[in-house]
């Protein structure tokens, strides 16, 4: 009669996760495309170059990690564990970082002229040797760290909720 129960229990976390994943990822992808929406808002308007307006995307994705852990707190689970909560924000992040990575891979293949003053007006942009590989991974490993520090930062609060 026990192994009935457990069963049941794994079962039911089993589809309360596999639901968390479509949220968290779903946020992500939404986050992505705001990411991308903002960059090329930036490139229209050639303030790119304003470290200021580039915060902007951590605000972005720290925005994408809470209502990830929102949605999955009070709809799926009532309370995300601590651990689940992380996995959460990981998910959010990759699923937001990656495709902005790849997107600006690309545009930095269509945009030579912004490769050239990338390279010309940053302080390692004569060390980028091949150039766009370089910044799509340097891009996308300051959105990962962030998107993973961010979550660590957050989850104690959604731990006492």
């Amino acid at each position: 009669m026990e192994t009935t129960q457990v069963y049941s229990k794994d079962k039911h976390f089993k589809k309360s996760d596999s639901s968390i994943s479509t949220i968290s990822i779903s946020v992500g992808a939404v986050v992505s495309i705001v990411l991308m929406g903002y960059f090329l808002l930036l490139r229209n308007f050639a303030v790119e170059q304003i470290f200021y307006l580039r915060l902007l995307n951590l605000f972005f994705l720290l925005a994408g990690i809470l209502v990830a852990e929102y949605f999955c707190s009070s709809k799926i689970a009532h309370k995300v564990d601590y651990l689940r909560g992380i996995r959460v924000g990981i998910q959010v992040t990759l699923a937001a970082t990656i495709p902005y990575v790849i997107f600006i891979a690309l545009y930095l293949k269509m945009d030579p002229a912004f490769v050239t003053f990338i390279q010309t007006n940053s302080s390692f942009g004569k060390f980028l040797n091949p150039v766009v590989p370089c910044i799509a991974g340097i891009v996308g490993i300051e959105g990962i760290v962030s998107g993973f520090v961010l979550t660590y930062v957050i989850m104690p609060y959604f731990k006492r909720k």
